[in-house]
């Protein structure tokens, strides 16, 4: 029976270690929060368009300037 009872002690300090340790555990660890995330909405600038003139005034053709015709141009790269 002395062993038995040796058995039981061992065990019992073992989990009053563990007890203690998960105590101390909480302690320590401080517990966190969830936190609320403030979003701020600013409006985005929308661009303004501005109608600039496609040609100069005052300034005709004349009659020794070649008229081309529309067609498009090929761009080189």
């Amino acid at each position: 029976m002395n062993r038995n009872v040796s058995i039981v002690m061992v065990l019992l300090v073992l989990v009053v270690i563990a007890a203690y340790l998960i105590w101390l555990r909480s302690k320590v660890t401080p517990v966190v929060s969830p936190q609320v995330e403030q979003v701020q909405v600013t409006a985005a600038p929308t661009p303004t368009q501005v109608a600039s003139p496609s040609a100069t005034p005052g300034k005709e053709a004349t009659g020794s300037t070649k008229s081309k015709s529309a067609t498009p141009s090929p761009t080189g790269k």
